[in-house]
């Protein structure tokens, strides 16, 4: 009898002998608690598309958008049907919940559209060439109709598999809902900026009656939608509920966003990158573990050490440092025929901000000081979108203007890139934060009431700082909180983050409530260098109110700084 020949891969054969040996693999049966769900979700997405197809108004869009609006709808029963083939029935209901309350907002919104569509800041779905209205077709009905069996669908998936097994984390849940907050102001902002009086470009605030309550609603869901995951205490209802967000914000954002590209007369605003950033950031939060106590290793991932965080929290902030001082560099506007564009002043002051935030982001390169140097590295990135929304307020205006012709210059898109990265780097940064804080023991920290007046007084100076304009001269003044303006966006940024700092500063260990103070002087150094940096706007200008009172607050919070490193910033009690 012959010898079978031997297998030229004996590993390989040793292998699978060793697999011809092992049981067969239980698998846990599908839950089919859901089928009835993710069947009228389909139903639903089949009437969307359908309505998307057909058109629903008797016009034509502003773009041939109905494939990227169909492949949005399609996304709610596909990312069901992957949560419970996954074995993941509870991050299926999540996700469909989430877009149940989304299309009840979507569908009071395009209701709007059967009203008057000339009113609606939707080139996605009908560009307006004429004085009279466009009236409904059959398409929008099908569309609210596929609207409405998404609500059914979310109505039938609450609730199915979940489990609270887990004590919420209160960072995930305080970061996850500012992120969702986030996404819902890039959601009422305008998508789109118009130069044609027939193409409305319009915010949630500016839409008419149906189109305003819808949209609310639709933001409003996301830091709602955020915040009810996280704390649901169960690792598949966060991760369905956080896909539900950032699908349903892209569903909603992303067509009318892209007209701002591609529809003559219409440009892009900053609103749908809020929105995405927002998106991008939230996304890790789903593979975040959610409580203190895991279940299964495997299925959980839990954060990375502190010193990874840190490295990338300081590339992240040299890398925004490096866009600030670009967009300084390149012109803002973008004019036609080659025309010279005028100098703009306000955007000067991106250059302090940005040569401040560089240097922090390298001191947390360097691991012995990355610790210390953390939490002003947090504050001080305010001064990034302090200084960004100041330059912005003359670009907003110019191309805004129904009859300009000015567009963006490259200028503008390096600003909007260092505010995404200062936001994405804080995000980091403070997640370092919350890990350090859960391995020290903090039950016996102390109020030092010293610090606690400091934060007081430099609130109210911070207040003034911020709210009277820093610069004034002949028949100008810069923005404040009292004259809102785009600016003034800024300004309220930079004011709660040294509001913030100086308040949690009285609770924090005497090192770190120091250096949140020294990052909030940082902001205020920036404010009081308006004038230096931009005073040459104006013929004639001289610092105003503004900045007197933003160096007495870097003053006081310095001082405060001092004072919590020294023993008289201890409570006596």
């Amino acid at each position: 009898m012959s010898e079978r020949p031997r297998s030229p891969h004996p590993r390989l054969a040793d292998r699978r002998a060793a697999r011809a040996g092992e049981p067969e693999p239980e698998f846990e049966p599908l839950d089919r608690g859901l089928a009835p769900a993710v069947g009228v979700a389909s139903v639903g997405a089949v009437l969307q598309v359908a309505g998307l197809v057909i058109g629903v108004v008797d016009a034509p869009a502003g773009y041939v958008s109905w494939p990227l609006a169909a492949l949005l709808a399609l996304l709610p029963p596909i990312g069901a049907l992957i949560f419970v083939g996954s074995r993941r029935p509870a991050g299926a209901s999540a996700l469909l919940v989430v877009f149940a309350a989304v299309s009840a907002g979507r569908a009071i919104a395009d209701v709007q559209l059967a009203v008057d569509a000339s009113r609606v800041s939707r080139p996605d779905l009908v560009a307006v060439d004429g004085t009279v209205p466009p009236g409904p077709g059959i398409g929008l009905w099908l569309l609210i109709l596929g609207f409405a069996a998404m609500v059914v669908a979310g109505v039938l998936a609450r609730d199915r598999g979940r489990s609270e097994d887990e004590e919420p984390r209160r960072g995930l849940v305080v970061g996850a809902a500012g992120l969702g907050l986030l996404i819902a102001v890039g959601l009422v902002m305008a998508p789109f900026s118009s130069s044609n009086p027939l193409l409305p470009a319009d915010g949630v605030f500016d839409s008419p009656v149906l189109a305003l309550v819808g949209g609310l609603l639709v933001a409003l869901v996301m830091p709602v939608a955020a915040a009810v995951a996280t704390t649901s205490g169960d690792a598949d209802t966060v991760r369905g509920g956080i896909a539900g967000i950032g699908l349903a914000a892209l569903a909603v954002a992303l067509p009318p966003a892209v007209a701002g590209y591609v529809v003559d007369e219409l440009h892009p605003t900053i609103g749908p990158w809020l929105a995405l950033a927002g998106i991008a950031l939230l996304v890790p939060f789903a593979f975040v573990s959610v409580g203190r106590r895991e279940q299964s290793l495997d299925r959980d991932i839990d954060l990375p050490g502190r010193g990874n965080l840190h490295l990338g929290a300081g590339i992240v902030g040299l890398v925004a440092a490096v866009a600030g001082l670009i967009a300084v560099a390149l012109p803002l506007l973008s004019l036609p025929d080659g025309a010279a564009v005028p100098e703009n002043y306000a955007i000067r002051l991106l250059t302090p901000a940005s040569i401040l935030v560089g240097l922090l982001a390298i001191g947390l390169l360097v691991p012995a000081w990355a610790a210390l140097v953390r939490p002003a590295f947090t504050v001080a990135c305010a001064g990034i979108p302090l200084a960004v929304a100041s330059g912005f307020d003359a670009v907003l205006s110019a191309t805004g203007v129904i009859t300009s012709k000015a567009t963006p210059g490259a200028g503008v898109w390096f600003g909007a890139l260092a505010v995404l990265l200062a936001l994405v780097a804080v995000v980091i940064a403070t997640l370092a934060g919350a890990l350090e804080r859960e391995d020290v023991d903090l039950s016996e920290l102390a109020a030092r009431p010293v610090l606690g007046w400091v934060a007081g007084l430099a609130a109210l100076l911070a207040v003034g700082a911020f709210g009277f304009p820093a610069v004034t001269g002949p028949d100008y003044e810069s923005a404040g909180l009292w004259t809102f303006r785009i600016a003034s966006v800024g300004s309220v940024v930079a004011l709660l983050a040294v509001i913030v700092a100086a308040a949690l500063a009285a609770r924090s260990r005497p090192v770190r409530g120091a250096a949140l103070l020294f990052g909030a002087a940082l902001v205020a150094v920036v404010r009081a260098l308006e004038f230096v940096f931009t005073g040459g706007r104006v013929v004639g200008s001289v610092p105003s109110l503004g900045t007197w009172l933003a160096v007495a607050c870097a003053v006081v919070l310095v001082a405060g700084g001092v004072l919590a490193l020294s023993k008289k910033g201890d409570s006596t009690g």
